[in-house]
C-alpha cells in the first residue's frame, strides 16, 4: 500500500511540473490554461460553420447601404404585383430540389414573409439554407430579372409538410440565372409526340388507349380533343388540352399522368422515346378554350420484362437531358 502512495505522489508531482505547478496542484490554473486553448477552437469552429450566413449578411448591409431605394422598388413590385416564386434549394452553385412556390406578402427588418402556394414534400433543413427563387422574367432600369439568391431566415414544418417559409432580402436583385433546365420550343408540329394516362393507370397503361395523345395533322381532327406540346426540357414539360371535352384523366394541380414521349432526333432521323410519371404544377387557360398544364417529371419508366418499374428522379431525367443537350448543339 505505501508503494502504491509513493508512485501516485510522485505521478501528481509530474503531472504539476509539467503544467507549471510546484507544491499543490492548481486546479485553476488547469482549467484556465484549458479554455485558453478550448475557446479560441470552439470560436473558429462555429466562424466556420455560420460562415455563409455571416458572409451574406455582411454582403448585404452593404448593398442595402449602397442600393436601398432600388431594391425597395424591387421589393413593392413583387408584393404588389403578387409575383410567383418558384423557391428550389441552391447548394455549391447548383439548383437543387424544389421547395414551393410563394408569393411575397410584405418584407420588413430585411425578411421577406411569404405565401406558401405548393409545398412539395421535404426532409431538407431550411434554417439558414441557401435558396434560389425563379419568377417570370421582368423589367427594371432596362435590365431583365428573372431570379435571385437569397437564404431561409425562418421555417415551420409538420413532419416533411412545409406550413410556414420566410426568407432574408438579397444581396441583389440583379442576379440573372438561366432556368434550371433549359426549355426547347417545339417550333414543328410533330417533333415531339406524346401519350398521356392517368397516373391511376400507371401499373396497366401500356395495355390501354391512351386518354389524350398528340396527332400527326390536327387539320384532319377537327373539333376532336388532342394535345399539343409547347415546350420540354428535361425536368418536365408545358402543353395544352386541344378542345377539352368528354371524360379526361384528372388534370387538377397535383394530379399525375402517365407520359409516352417521342422526340424527333434530326441527326439520326429516328425517334427517341422516354416515359416518364408527371405531376401537373400549374393549370391555365390557352387560347380557343383550351385548358394549359406545367408538368414536372417526377419519376421514370423502365421497362422489365412485359412491366414498368418507376425509378423516382430529383429534378430531371438524366437520359432525356443528355439527349437534349446533344440535339441542341
Amino acid at each position: 500500500m505505501m508503494f502504491d502512495y509513493l508512485v501516485r505522489s510522485n505521478y501528481l508531482r509530474e503531472v504539476q511540473r509539467t503544467f507549471g505547478g510546484t507544491g499543490h496542484l492548481d486546479v485553476m490554473g488547469l482549467i484556465t490554461q484549458a479554455l485558453s486553448v478550448a475557446i479560441p477552437v470552439l470560436v473558429v469552429g462555429v466562424l466556420w460553420h455560420y460562415r455563409t450566413l455571416i458572409w451574406f449578411n455582411a454582403a448585404r448591409m452593404i448593398a442595402r447601404f449602397l442600393t436601398s431605394r432600388s431594391q425597395k422598388i424591387v421589393e413593392n413590385y413583387l408584393v404588389s404585383r403578387g409575383v410567383v416564386l418558384e423557391v428550389c434549394h441552391y447548394a455549391n452553385g447548383r439548383v437543387g430540389r424544389k421547395i414551393c412556390d410563394a408569393r411575397v406578402t410584405s418584407v420588413t427588418g430585411g425578411r421577406m414573409k411569404m405565401q406558401l402556394l405548393n409545398a412539395c414534400p421535404t426532409i431538407l433543413k431550411l434554417k439558414n439554407a441557401q435558396v434560389i427563387c425563379f419568377t417570370k422574367p421582368f423589367a427594371y432600369a432596362g435590365k431583365r430579372m428573372n431570379a435571385f439568391v437569397t437564404m431561409v431566415s425562418h421555417v415551420r414544418k409538420k413532419g416533411i409538410v412545409l406550413k410556414e417559409l420566410s426568407m432574408m432580402t438579397p444581396i441583389r436583385y440583379k442576379f440573372i440565372i438561366r432556368r434550371r433546365h433549359s426549355r426547347q420550343r417545339v417550333a414543328r408540329e410533330g417533333a415531339v409526340r406524346v401519350k398521356a394516362w392517368s397516373g391511376r393507370k400507371a401499373n396497366t397503361f401500356w395495355m390501354i388507349r391512351p386518354d389524350l395523345q398528340t396527332v400527326n395533322n390536327p387539320a384532319r381532327y377537327g373539333d376532336k380533343t388532342r394535345l399539343e406540346v409547347e415546350n420540354i426540357s428535361a425536368g418536365g414539360m408545358r402543353m395544352f388540352v386541344i378542345n377539352p371535352k368528354g371524360t379526361l384523366p384528372p388534370l387538377q394541380q397535383g394530379n399525375q399522368l402517365v407520359l409516352r414521349v417521342s422526340i424527333w432526333n434530326p441527326k439520326t432521323r429516328k425517334y427517341n422515346f422516354f416515359t416518364a410519371l408527371g405531376t401537373i404544377r400549374s393549370r391555365f387557360s390557352g387560347k380557343g378554350g383550351s385548358v394549359g398544364l406545367g408538368i414536372q417529371f417526377n419519376s421514370e419508366g423502365e421497362k422489365i420484362g412485359s412491366r414498368y418499374a418507376w425509378n423516382t428522379v430529383h429534378g430531371e431525367i438524366k437520359p432525356l437531358a443528355e439527349f437534349l443537350s446533344q440535339i441542341e448543339e
